[in-house]
């Protein structure tokens, strides 16, 4: 029993890798295609490739009806809608930081949704993670407010706040005994089901820039189906705090890999915005990470 746990942090730390390249990709992707566009073809992508899911693991369609997964699926289909118009305006970096502040405000969420302990810690952590959210989108000069960039920042917030309640939503459904693959493959399939009419319809232009199709086909296989297969394992096993924990590796990813392949240099505002954030992580993982020796000690 004890290799489990190990077993299962190694998926999460290869889901959140795969998350890590995403934020580059879809940098990528917009810079060459609509993102409204970008965003439907990677949905439609993840959903033809979760279809032989449905038919080799026999899912059960009636999970189609459940509102509870339509709802999370929206979420899942608001936060990469609001990444991928965010990155049109911000930088891929500043979209890492913004997007995984998550962590921070699944540990509130689970406290007043999942009924999880709410303590100073968590007080905390909030407070640093939002300053540092603040630093980063205004710059430190409040004469910032309203430009591109503070869009940008604000979409990709959005973003990361939709994705911590997918994830303490999710957490809650999947205690109610869902399989693993039939939850997964219907929130990506009903995922597409909302992207791709938005998608579509909000598109100004269709051409589709070089490399946009790769990319699509990247993001929508490895960075959503195969991520999140591996992610929901992780999920279901060690709970919304730990997990999300363990997925931070996708921060250090996806800055090594903005740094590497875009040539993204933050700024002295992003970086102790970025450190603020990156604390208020720290602080919120001592609580998850305490609970989780607890529960392998009882």
């Amino acid at each position: 029993m004890s290799e489990a746990p190990r077993h299962t942090q190694a998926l999460l730390l290869l889901a959140g890798m795969k998350w890590g390249t995403s934020f580059v990709a879809g940098k990528l992707g917009v810079e060459g295609t609509d993102p409204y566009l970008f965003s439907a073809m990677r949905s439609v992508i993840s959903a033809v490739s979760v279809l032989p899911l449905f038919y080799y693991f026999k899912v059960d369609l009636s999970i189609l009806k459940s509102k509870a997964v339509w709802a999370i699926a929206f979420l899942n289909a608001l936060g990469l809608l609001l990444q991928n118009v965010g990155l049109t305006y911000t930088t891929a970096s500043n979209t890492v930081l913004l997007v995984d502040i998550n962590v921070v405000i699944v540990a509130v969420l689970a406290a007043l949704i999942l009924k999880e302990r709410l303590n100073r810690r968590i007080v905390a952590g909030l407070v640093l993670g939002m300053a540092g959210v603040a630093l980063i989108a205004t710059k430190g000069n409040p004469s910032n407010l309203g430009g591109g960039s503070l869009i940008g920042d604000l979409l990709v917030f959005g973003a990361g706040v939709a994705w911590a309640l997918y994830i303490v939503f999710t957490t809650r459904e999947l205690k109610k005994g869902y399989e693993l693959v039939q939850f997964t493959s219907a929130m990506i399939l009903l995922t597409a089901v909302f992207v791709v009419p938005i998608g579509l319809f909000m598109t100004a232009d269709h051409s589709v820039g070089a490399g946009g199709v790769s990319l699509a086909l990247y993001s929508g296989i490895f960075c959503t189906t195969v991520a999140f297969l591996l992610y929901n394992v992780g999920l279901k096993s060690l709970g919304a705090t730990t997990t999300s924990i363990i997925l931070l590796v996708e921060m250090v990813f996806g800055l090594l890999f903005s740094f590497l392949l875009l040539g993204e240099r933050p700024d002295t505002p992003t970086i102790v915005g970025g450190s603020l954030i990156l604390l208020a992580i720290v602080v919120i993982s001592f609580k998850g990470l305490e609970r989780y020796r607890l529960r392998r000690r009882s």
